[in-house]
């Protein structure tokens, strides 16, 4: 058996050597003389197989091979020596000679499904795939009980990537595993499950793949397992896989990456560290863990870790802009714009043309209060990029925070146009809509309806649709939506003050009461926390672009 190995799968590539009992082929000869001849050369013949076959045990494949040329020199046709040879061609890496004789065989042997296995199985190695298809299909008409002849097939269906074709290869791949399972095979299925997008079954072959207790795959196709399940959101199954491939290969910078952002979608934040901090333990201080390190101590609270975390990434990595971007990001989520406006600067020196750092540096100079230079800074990331919506979202933030609505409506319809699914603008645009007064009521109630659709969680959207459903007199509807808003966020204090106001109106006093005791409770930094939700929302758009 011989192992190959391709992208997502490690798939068997099986020479399914059967050797029969020798067999002469020609018109029979009616001589008693020549009979007992050819009785003779059928002695001779299969005593020389039978010690090719011994010399081949002891791996003495020069005498192996004369013995088989001595068995073809007697019986030209003869299947056994045929495949013998081919075999050891094959070894050798003389494909082309390994073909010559696996045609031998099947030639010989038309009926035997392992001569055509074999002979799928070299043409497949030669890239020559729709005459290995060929071979494979009519060994298994004679025999579809040949795992060897499933997986060969199943490979090349898999290779060809359609819907179709990786169904065909998941049945084929299944029968191979009722008949003789395989952790490969098992691995396989579950990657052909991620692929067609159903995670059921790949769950379900998953859990089959744990149970085999021979499991015993390295740690790069563990890894890229894992990272598939990461991909398709089994977090579960990928801690598993992630986790085993760390164990056998502590210092693969890809696996430790995947494991920590597993833990990082899992809420897990207290173990992506510890999987980020044990590799920089190890002697694992890479830029990229070093970055996601940051990003863990800053969704963490940890804001005065994240920043060092990220120089050193910077350190280690000169000249990635995405880090100098990060790390501008990160002094502006730490009350520092100022100093954040600094290093984008200096990032801008050596990156002059890179939109996401004139991007970043206009975010800086806004949060800073210097709306003039921010405006400046998304227009030209929009020169270098016309397309960049983040930019547009900005820059109408820029001009709403002057008044100019309709620079503002402007800005926002833009980014739509560039990408519809940005929930985060369509709430933005209908706040705009709404300050600018008019005949807008319907578009705004569009776009803020789009917005939760878009983003379910997104509390400030539900916030303002809340709110405007109120003021157009719907206050089952406005009940509806706050109370999912402080579900959502319970430190969102206008939402309180909110449905206070439908609980007044829909004569519910003693919710109502309760409801505004918890508003002036939390009033003081109801402006303050509003305005920064909003703020964070469209700097995780950012974020997602990137």
């Amino acid at each position: 058996m011989t192992v190959t190995t391709r992208k997502d799968v490690r798939y068997l590539l099986i020479l399914a050597i059967v050797v029969t009992g020798a067999t002469i082929h020609g018109n029979p000869v009616p001589s008693c003389k020549a009979q007992g001849t050819v009785q003779r050369n059928e002695g001779e013949v299969a005593r020389l197989i039978s010690e090719g076959a011994a010399a081949l045990e002891r791996n003495d494949s020069s005498a192996a091979a004369k013995l088989f040329q001595q068995a073809l020199s007697l019986s030209p046709n003869n299947a056994a020596a045929h495949t013998y040879l081919g075999v050891l061609a094959d070894r050798g890496g003389n494909l082309t000679e390994a073909q010559r004789h696996f045609e031998a065989a099947a030639a010989a042997e038309p009926s035997s499904a392992s001569a055509r296995n074999n002979l799928g199985a070299v043409l497949l190695k030669r890239g020559l795939t729709k005459r290995a298809a060929e071979q494979f299909e009519a060994s298994l008409k004679i025999n579809n009980k040949q795992p060897s002849a499933l997986i060969n097939l199943a490979q090349l269906r898999f290779a060809g990537g359609s819907p179709a074709d990786l169904r065909s290869a998941r049945e084929l791949f299944e029968q191979a595993q009722t008949l003789a399972p395989d952790a490969d095979v098992a691995r396989a299925l579950v990657v052909i499950s991620l692929k067609l997008g159903d995670r059921d079954s790949a769950s379900r072959y998953y859990s089959a793949l744990q149970a085999n207790s021979t499991n015993n795959s390295d740690a790069k196709s563990r890894s890229e397992l894992g990272a598939a399940l990461l991909e398709s959101g089994l977090l579960k199954e990928a801690e598993i896989e992630l986790s085993a491939a760390v164990k056998l290969a502590p210092m693969d910078q890809d696996a430790v990456l995947r494991l920590a952002r597993v833990f990082i979608a899992s809420k897990d934040l207290p173990a992506a560290g510890r999987t980020l901090e044990g590799a920089v333990a190890r002697g694992l201080e890479t830029a990229p863990v070093y970055a996601l390190l940051a990003t863990v101590y800053e969704q963490s609270g940890h804001i005065e870790n994240a920043i060092p975390a990220m120089r050193l990434a910077i350190q280690r990595d000169t000249k990635s802009e995405v880090y100098r971007f990060q790390y501008g990001m990160l002094l502006i989520n730490a009350m520092a714009p100022k100093a954040a406006v600094i290093r984008l600067t200096e990032a801008i020196s050596l990156y002059p043309d890179s939109p996401r750092l004139w991007l970043g540096l206009g975010i800086a100079n806004f949060k800073a209060g210097n709306n003039p230079e921010a405006v400046k800074a998304f227009t030209h990331c929009l020169k270098l990029d016309p397309d960049y919506a983040p930019a547009y979202a900005y820059l109408g933030m820029a001009n709403v925070e002057v008044g100019n609505y309709k620079e503002a409506i402007d800005a926002y319809e833009r980014a739509l146009t560039k990408n519809n699914k940005l929930g985060v603008v369509h709430y933005l645009l209908g706040e705009a809509l709404q300050n600018a007064g008019g005949p807008n009521a319907e578009r705004v109630e569009t776009n803020l309806k789009r917005a939760v659709e878009l983003e379910p969680s997104f509390a400030a959207a539900r916030l303002a649709l809340g709110k405007f459903y109120f003021r157009s007199g719907r206050l089952e509807m406005a009940q509806s939506e706050l109370e999912q808003v402080i579900k959502l966020n319970p430190e969102l204090t206008g939402a309180y003050y909110q449905l206070g106001l439908v609980y007044t109106r829909l004569k519910r006093t003693a919710e109502a009461q309760a409801t505004m005791a918890t508003f002036k409770r939390m009033n003081e930094s109801r402006r303050t926390q509003e305005r920064e939700d909003v703020r964070e929302v469209v700097r995780r758009l950012a974020d997602v672009v990137f």
